[in-house]
């Protein structure tokens, strides 16, 4: 060996006896419901959401002004984001038409709930940087509770 070439130590595969490397989960899966994993349709309603959204937010937080403050603009545009993806997770997944991908009920309500708390936030000052912030922060937990936590609930039948 020469001194330019690093040595390592031999690894050991999961054939060999080795532990895999990562966490596992009990179901083999993560349990994050993350937007990468999506179907289409759930990023279809996400895109189509969004702009309905960032025109119901920007009316909410006082009408669209330019030259105001660029901040609340892109904080208003990151909620109204959010509150979109957060609106997207309830979309059905392929082979359920019709039956909405609720989770658990205070979850899915909770998560709901805060996209029109993050609208009703904006309402109260108008082109306020620190009151968008405030609507960010309701937004982006609804949208966490719903990654994270979505099937993490037990269902009514599962209780059985």
């Amino acid at each position: 060996m020469t001194a330019a070439q690093p040595t390592r130590a031999p690894s050991r595969s999961s054939t060999e006896g080795g532990a895999e490397a990562g966490p596992r989960f009990p179901t083999g899966r993560s349990r994050l419901n993350l937007p990468a994993a999506w179907p289409a349709r759930r990023l279809v309603a996400a895109g189509a959401l969004f702009p309905v959204l960032l025109a119901l937010q920007i009316t909410a937080g006082g009408g669209w002004a330019p030259g105001e403050r660029f901040g609340w603009t892109a904080l208003v545009v990151a909620v109204a984001a959010a509150s979109a993806a957060t609106l997207a997770t309830y979309v059905p997944r392929a082979g359920s038409l019709t039956r909405l991908d609720l989770g658990c009920s205070p979850c899915a309500a909770v998560a709901a709930l805060s996209v029109l708390a993050a609208t009703a936030v904006l309402s109260t000052a108008p082109h306020d940087v620190p009151t968008a912030i405030l609507a960010l922060g309701a937004a982006g937990f609804g949208l966490r509770q719903r990654l994270v936590n979505a099937g993490a609930c037990p269902t009514p039948n599962a209780r059985a």
